[in-house]
């Protein structure tokens, strides 16, 4: 089990990467001329809390799954899902200029970690990649399918991290990021926040798809008699 002090030392350091990340994005500066924005960006005082709190998850989890050299790219992405979940639900868009070096690096860290574990975790890898990554792109070409590029941008990177834990860690992760979707869906209806034409940010529920995963997925499998 992963040492207590581990977990606090992530959540703490991730902390204030996320405070001064929140900070950042206040500014407004990853906003276009095309996002037509007239809102302030938000409040940033949520951002460090919730870097923090998916940093300590990260570290609770992923050692115990995969080894040391497993918890750089997932820490990365404690990161990165934050300011994602910011900006989509500011403009509704998974920037470009984020999207691709962050990914990239992502998935450099989950190469060495491939490597630094060995075994047949590059399979999973390729796996998860390939699987979260097509099945969003047949999405994306889908009239109505209700995604945009950015999300298919993301969902390889999503399925790659995934994929090192292991294929049914992807399937949780994809299911619950369905499921969150849907019941924000439901319930910004609900509250008159949309309507049934409006577009919704769908890259907050990816995200907390995956974390669902990540922290609950060894737990599901044994409920069910997997382990």
């Amino acid at each position: 089990m992963t040492p207590w002090w581990v977990v606090l030392a992530g959540a703490l350091v991730l902390g204030v990467v996320g405070h001064l990340t929140g900070r950042e994005l206040a500014t407004g500066g990853y906003r276009i001329e095309e996002d037509e924005a007239e809102h302030p960006p938000g409040n940033p005082w949520w951002t460090g809390p919730a870097t923090g709190a998916l940093a300590g998850v990260a570290a609770w989890s992923v050692q115990d799954l995969g080894g040391w050299a497993a918890l750089p790219p997932f820490l990365l992405f404690a990161w990165l899902t934050v300011a994602l979940v910011w900006i989509d639900l500011d403009v509704h868009r998974l920037p470009v200029g984020l999207v691709v070096p962050g990914g990239a690096a992502l998935l450099v860290l989950v190469a060495l970690a491939v490597l630094a574990t060995g075994g047949p975790r590059w399979q999973g890898t390729l796996i998860g990649a390939a699987l979260m990554g097509g099945f969003y792109l047949v999405l994306f070409l889908l009239p109505g399918g209700g995604v945009g590029f950015g999300d298919v941008r993301l969902a390889p990177v999503i399925g790659a991290l995934l994929g090192f834990l292991g294929t049914t860690h992807v399937v949780i992760g994809m299911c619950a990021g369905f499921l969150v979707g849907g019941l924000a869906a439901v319930a910004m209806l609900v509250l008159r926040r949309v309507g049934l034409s409006s577009h919704i940010a769908y890259g907050p529920a990816m995200c907390l798809g995956a974390w669902f995963s990540i922290a609950f997925t060894p737990r599901i499998v044994i409920a069910l008699g997997g382990g």
